[in-house]
């Protein structure tokens, strides 16, 4: 499938031929981004989900900020404005795709009662939610159907969509068995990260926090949130970085000090890498 093989795919009824018979299907896509790239404010048409794969990114609406690590799915509706964080979408691997409203009679061949308690579950969906990487199936099924010249490929195409709904509005249990037993105290570790910036922890101080190995944690870490440990706290660190940069005067060295950096020539040379800019040049851009 082409989605598999290039950093970027996507199906757009805008700039493509609709599928045959499933109208409801407005976009399709895959992303890999290796630096973060600008995401200004912008808005749909109809329902929007993006499911995080490998990273961490965040989003902004009605002026809060989301957070969604692997496994996440982060939804807009129709109409609403939103951007990444900070204006930026972040360093991360993500699907998503948008549908439109299930206003209307047939609405993916569903009777209209079955419609109208998706329609109900939307409305109810939580801005983000964990449904795991199971669904990261789904994603590639729908890709394979949308290119796929069998002609039962929009009956492909409208399984794999509802598929996907229902994993969203209805997610399966068994999905979150991998940190079940750890879920509370990662997430507790996880604000301490956000938290504070400049703190510096090797893996055995945070495997030793959750009672657990640090082999068994490393793994256990990075199917969590889709990064090696020492990998997420950097990025946690530029993140905060972008912050300070956006909404304090604070000078390059200030902030490289209060993040815990030796040098603001490293921290320029962290911040370049992950960001794609030095710390000058975001400012600048801001």
């Amino acid at each position: 499938m082409a989605a598999k093989q290039s950093p970027r795919w996507t199906y757009d009824v805008a700039l493509q031929e609709s599928i045959p018979d499933v109208p409801e299907l407005i976009l399709f896509g895959f992303d890999e981004i290796k630096s973060a790239l600008p995401l200004s404010y912008h808005q749909h048409d109809g329902y929007e989900f993006v499911l995080v794969e490998r990273g961490k990114a965040s989003w902004e609406l009605d002026g809060q900020v989301y957070e969604t690590k692997a496994g996440d799915v982060f939804h807009t509706c129709p109409g609403e404005l939103h951007r990444g964080g900070f204006n930026v979408i972040e360093p991360s691997r993500f699907w998503w795709f948008i549908v439109t409203p299930p206003r209307t009679e047939e609405w993916l061949r569903l009777p209209l009662g079955e419609s109208e308690c998706i329609a109900n579950a939307l409305q109810m969906l939580p801005r983000v939610r964990h449904i795991g990487l199971q669904a990261i199936q789904g994603f590639r099924q729908l890709g394979d159907a949308i290119n796929s010249n069998s002609p039962m490929r929009s009956t492909a195409v409208r399984q794999a969509v509802m598929g996907l709904l229902l994993a969203i509005v209805q997610p399966n249990e068994r999905m979150f068995s991998l940190a079940d037993d750890l879920t509370s105290q990662f997430d507790l570790l996880l604000r301490r990260i956000e938290d504070e910036p400049d703190w510096r922890p090797d893996v055995e101080e945070l495997a030793g926090m959750v009672r657990v190995s640090p082999s068994h944690f490393f793994r256990t870490f990075q199917a969590y949130t889709g990064l090696p440990p020492m990998s997420y706290i950097e990025r946690m660190r530029i993140k905060k970085a972008c912050s300070l940069l956006s909404e304090s005067t604070a000078t390059i060295t200030e902030i490289a000090n209060k993040l815990g950096y030796a040098s603001s020539q490293h921290f320029a040379t962290v911040f370049k890498r992950i960001i794609g800019m030095t710390p000058v040049q975001w400012r600048m851009s801001r």
